[in-house]
Parts: structure tokens; sequence; C-alpha cells
């Protein structure tokens, strides 16, 4: 790898970095939802990291879209977000057993 581009990784990582401990930080005194929104956000964001590193895949773009698409429900309700939440779990559940078929 290039020194410009791990340059450009470590930088990457280091605000994913500091978003996650300012995330920590705040959630002492913010709303109790936002800590899974944090998280899901972190996720998106590590994402485009391994999309700019040329890792991308199908898999981490579609995680990616579904967290795009339903994160802001946390400004709904509480009952929208936690539906997304489930349903991002169980589209992760769907893809790890993909994964285990094809493995055996």
């Amino acid at each position: 790898m290039s020194t410009t581009r791990n340059s450009q990784l470590e930088e990457d990582f280091f605000e994913l970095i500091c978003y996650m401990v300012t995330s920590a930080r705040n959630l002492v005194s913010e709303t109790p939802l936002y800590g899974p929104l944090r998280l899901v956000e972190s996720v998106s964001r590590l994402i485009d990291i391994i999309q700019g590193l040329g890792l991308g895949s199908p898999r981490f773009q579609s995680i990616q879209r579904e967290i795009e698409e339903g994160k802001n429900t946390v400004m709904e309700s509480e009952e929208k977000f936690t539906a997304f939440l489930e349903n991002l779990l169980m589209t992760l559940v769907s893809m790890m057993e993909e994964r285990k078929e094809k493995s055996h």
C-alpha cells in the first residue's frame, strides 16, 4: 500500500475513532435511543472505509443501504426505530446463514 493511501486510511480510521469516542461521551446525557443510532452510524462509516479500500461487496452495500434508509426512524418513534433495528438484524442473520450454507 502506498504511503498516501496509508495516510488516508489512517485518517479515515482516526475520524471513525473520534466519532465513536465522542458518541460514547455524549451518550452519558443524551436520549437512550441515540446509542443504537450511533452504533449503526459507525457501521455505515466503517463500510465507507472498507469500500474505499476496494474491499466492498454487494453484502456491505446492502447493509449500508438498509442503515441509511432506516436510521432516521429514530426521530419518528421508538417503535419504528426498534423495528428498523430488528429488520437490520434479521438481514444480517440471513446473510450469515447464506454464508454458512455456502461453506458446506
